[in-house]
């Protein structure tokens, strides 16, 4: 069973999340839903962050 991904918290430095995320550090931003960061802006934006995404997908997986 794959692990879900975690929420990155909105106080992590900017380029510590943009590591993680695989992105630039001024594409990071604020997931809308739940205040932690993800690649927010930049050509391969997800507003939504992979917590989030991954948490609405097992919601509608169940059902």
């Amino acid at each position: 069973m794959e692990e879900m991904p975690r929420r990155i918290d909105p106080t992590m430095d900017r380029t510590a999340a943009a590591h993680l995320l695989d992105c630039l550090p001024d594409e990071v931003g604020y997931c809308p839903r739940c205040q932690g960061l993800t690649r927010r802006y930049g050509r391969h934006a997800q507003v939504v962050c992979p917590a989030c995404r991954a948490a609405e997908a097992a919601e509608s997986s169940h059902g």
